[in-house]
This record gives C-alpha cells, sequence and structure tokens, in this order.
C-alpha cells in the first residue's frame, strides 16, 4: 500500500516552553518510516512560514496514495474549541487565537485535507498534551471526532498532560509507538491498543492514550516490507538483497559471486577484495561481507578469506565500524529477504569467526548484531557478546541395552529430555539424527542448534554419555 508521511517535530521553543525530545520522537519516526518505503515530508524545528508550506505540499501529494500518515511531536493546546499544533514561532501559552492561528497548524486543517480524500486510509498521530494542550504539561484538546476513512491518536486523553520524557530519548508515547510500528501484519488499531496498555503500564497510570477511528479498511504499517529492524543502518537494496543489481563495476562483480557458479565467483572475490576499502561505503562492504560468507562454501577465495579472517579483517574497520563483518554476522543469521533465520542459520566457518567478538576493535559489530537478535525475541539463539554466558543444558537419560540390526549387544543413554532454561528441546535436537554419538558429539549439536561455539555449551546429565540414543531409535531398532 503506497503511503504518504508528513512527519514535524519541534523543540526550539522560546525560553520556558523549549523541548528535550520531541526532533527525537520525529527522526526516530522518520526513519521507520524510511524502512517501511514510505515516501515523507518532514520537518524539525518548524516555523510558521514552514507550516502552511507543508500543509500545502502534503494536500497536493495525497491524492497519489492509498494511504496517508500525519505526526506530530511538540507542543499543542485548545483554545476557543479550535486544537492547535505550534511551530516554534508560537507563544506557549498563546497571547489570543489570533497569534495561535497565525503561528501553529489548526487540527481541523489537517482534518479537512483527510475530509476530501475519504477513500484513502488517513492517520494522525499527535504527541502533544491535551491540558487546553500541550506535551510539557500547561495548557485542552476541545472533542475531535475523525472523518470518514481516518484514525485519530493522541498521546494523552482529554485533559491529561503529556510527557517529553519516559524513554530514553524519547517520549514516553513515541517510545513506546517505536516498540510496535515495525511488527508485522499488527493492524493499526492492535497497534494503538498495544501503545495505550505500555503507556499506562509506564506511566503507573498517569497517562492514557485516545484514538477515535472511522476506518473502514484494515491498515498495517508493517506487511512485511520492513527490512528486519530498525537498528539496521542499511539500505533495503543490501538487506534484502535477492533482487540487488547495482549497475555499476562494484555491483556487476557482486552479481558474479552471487551466481553461485566458482568458475564466476573466484575471479569476482579476488577483484573485489583488492578494491581499496576506503574507496567502498557501507552499503558496499555490507554486501560484500554477506556475499564472501555465501560463497565461501564453494569458492575457494572466499574461504580462503574466512579461513584467515582474523588476519584479513582488521582493514575494514573504518571509523570504528567493520560493514564488513556487519555483513558477515547478518548472513549467518539473515536470509536474501532480511528475514531471521531461526534454527536455519549458515555457519560456515562460525568458530573462527564468532572468535572475534573478543576483538576490541570489532567490538561494536558484535554489538550491531546482538541488538538484532534481541530483537527477534528469539530464545532459542545465541547472542555473542564480549562477555561469554555459558548456555547450560540438562539431560536425562537411562542405560538400555539393545540388540543391533546384525545381531550384536549395544548399550545405549537413552535420552528422555534435554532442556534449556525450562524449554524441553529434546524432539528438536533428536531430529539431528545423533545416534551412537558421545557428550562431545550432542555437543556439537545443541551448538549448531543454538548457533553458538562449542566451548559455551555446558550438558549436565545424570549419566556419563558414551552412546546416546534416543526412545524412538531403540524402539525401531527393536523393531527390526
Amino acid at each position: 500500500m503506497k503511503t504518504l508521511a508528513l512527519i514535524i517535530g519541534n523543540n526550539e521553543y522560546h525560553e520556558g516552553a523549549k523541548l528535550t525530545n520531541a526532533v527525537n520522537d520525529a527522526t526516530a519516526i522518520y526513519e521507520v518510516f524510511e524502512r517501511l518505503g514510505f515516501d515523507i515530508i518532514s520537518k524539525y524545528n518548524c516555523t510558521a512560514n514552514d507550516c502552511s508550506d507543508l500543509l500545502a505540499d502534503f494536500e497536493s501529494k495525497i491524492s497519489n496514495y492509498d494511504a496517508s500518515i500525519f505526526y506530530f511531536a511538540g507542543h499543542g493546546y485548545e483554545l476557543d474549541g479550535e486544537n492547535y499544533l505550534a511551530s516554534i514561532d508560537c507563544q506557549i501559552p498563546p497571547s489570543n487565537k489570533y497569534h495561535a492561528g497565525q503561528n501553529s497548524i489548526r487540527l481541523s486543517e489537517i482534518l479537512d485535507i483527510y475530509k476530501k480524500n475519504t477513500n484513502k486510509i488517513n492517520i494522525a498521530v499527535i504527541d502533544a498534551c491535551r491540558r487546553a494542550f500541550e506535551r510539557s504539561g500547561s495548557v485542552s484538546l476541545a472533542p475531535m471526532f475523525a472523518p470518514k476513512g481516518t484514525l485519530l491518536a493522541f498521546s494523552t486523553s482529554p485533559n491529561e498532560g503529556a510527557s517529553d520524557e519516559g524513554f530514553e530519548g524519547h517520549s514516553i508515547y513515541t517510545g513506546a509507538l517505536l516498540k510496535y510500528i515495525g511488527r508485522e501484519h499488527l493492524s493499526v488499531e492492535e497497534l494503538f491498543k498495544k501503545v495505550r496498555k505500555t503507556v499506562y503500564a509506564l506511566s503507573e497510570g498517569k497517562l492514557t492514550t485516545w484514538e477515535h477511528t472511522s476506518l473502514i479498511n484494515d491498515y498495517y504499517f508493517n506487511t512485511g516490507q520492513l527490512v528486519h529492524s530498525i537498528t539496521i543502518p542499511y539500505d533495503e537494496t543490501v538487506v534484502k538483497d535477492i533482487d540487488y543489481n547495482e549497475s555499476n563495476d562494484f555491483g556487476n562483480l557482486i552479481i558474479e559471486v552471487k551466481s553461485q557458479n566458482w568458475n564466476k565467483q573466484n575471479p569476482a572475490i579476488d577483484k573485489l577484495l583488492k578494491m581499496p576499502a576506503n574507496q567502498l561505503d557501507k552499503n558496499q562492504l555490507f554486501i560484500l561481507g554477506r556475499n564472501l560468507l555465501q560463497a565461501s562454501g564453494a569458492a575457494h577465495s572466499a574461504a580462503n578469506f574466512m579461513e584467515s579472517i582474523g588476519a584479513n579483517i582488521g582493514k575494514y574497520t573504518i571509523g570504528g565500524e567493520n560493514h564488513l563483518l556487519n555483513g558477515i554476522l547478518f548472513e549467518i543469521y539473515f536470509n536474501s529477504h532480511g528475514e531471521f533465520r531461526k534454527e536455519k542459520t549458515k555457519t560456515y566457518f562460525f568458530e573462527k569467526i564468532i572468535g572475534l567478538r573478543k576483538v576490541d576493535s570489532l567490538k561494536s559489530s558484535f554489538i550491531f548484531i546482538s541488538k538484532l537478535l534481541e530483537n527477534t525475541s528469539y530464545e532459542l539463539i545465541y547472542i555473542p557478546k564480549s562477555t561469554d554466558e555459558y548456555i547450560d543444558i540438562n539431560v536425562v537419560a537411562s542405560t538400555q541395552n539393545t540388540t543391533n540390526a546384525i545381531g550384536e549387544n549395544v548399550s545405549y543413554q537413552v535420552i528422555s529430555s534435554i532442556t534449556y532454561n525450562g524449554l524441553d528441546i529434546t524432539k528438536r535436537i533428536e531430529n539431528y539424527n545423533i545416534t551412537g554419538l558421545n557428550e562431545n558429539g550432542l555437543k556439537q549439536t545443541v551448538a549448531n542448534f543454538f548457533t553458538a561455539p562449542q566451548g559455551m555449551i555446558q550438558i549436565h546429565s545424570n549419566l556419563e554419555l558414551q552412546k546416546i540414543a534416543f526412545i524412538k531409535t531403540i524402539t525401531e531398532e527393536n523393531d527390526w
């Protein structure tokens, strides 16, 4: 769904009315919307003159879109039944309605634009106070009703003050909104319900967000188009690289590396690795890293690089960031659609790569991937950090003697349960077909399952595991 967004964030009001986080809030919303593929009109510290230009631009473009979103962070107030969103030129509180009208956006002006476009989905998100209507908590909104096809969302209920703080660097409302806005296939109504619960809990019941909707159709901010996380500082073309097609010398070489034909891959990789790192931008380094790992399973030039990655990676650290290593790490955990692989991670040269986590100059890369993995909320994955945390695995087994297919007596330690943090992962580990392995074999299997260094796996079993099996395996052998 093609979406147009107008984003305004105002901090720099006159002395005594300045805000701290409104511009941060608007900037963060901009970054999310950009990753969602929305077209954006934006202005920070908007003057009175800017207001009319922004509205005119918004109104002239809205008919070309399926949906529109207006987001405002700053001071707001109600005067004589009209609701105003203050430019930085506006006195807070305003001296009279004429001053207010000249130096603010009337919320009714936004709604009038929406009334002319009722066949669209229109959303207005106002992070401002509603106490005759101001974010920092001094002056309240008149009752507002959404025109057909419109959802109005406010950071507070009528006659409540709003908070310019609450999340580090963000208001409590926008901070909560950012937690949910990128979640796939979450309807806009459910999203704001979750925001309301979060704000209410974090404010200890002092703040209640408010919405009024006359939406006819469903709307989802993210239907899958959002590149996995809002914390990824790379273009969508290299994060969702399935259709990567940069038409220059570098891009043509990457296409060769992606060919899965090692006769093309090897010479292309050799040329790419000879390019000076400081002549490649962060997106080029990122996709090069991804494709080096991808090709290392077959192309010897990539495999040689990975085999000596400790010696090779340093020259790609520029300004404290190693975008090539970021690409390698991303490729381990995320596929060509930018989707989390879960148990299907790519583990070529994993022990060598993960061993770099303790190199001081490369720590930023492991902070980068750790944040992405934490955002997945997937419990069964090792998150690489400079401070190691062991993965404790509890195994319950019993000794069972049986006869194999050729009549030999065999003693197995038959596993009845494998648990991690109270979660039973027995069936998942059993799927690896590890019958006959000892404890070290089980440890390697569990390491593969968690995408973790083998040394971080601690097996705690009631029996010495010399030849393991599972109940299903033993039953099948007895049925032979």
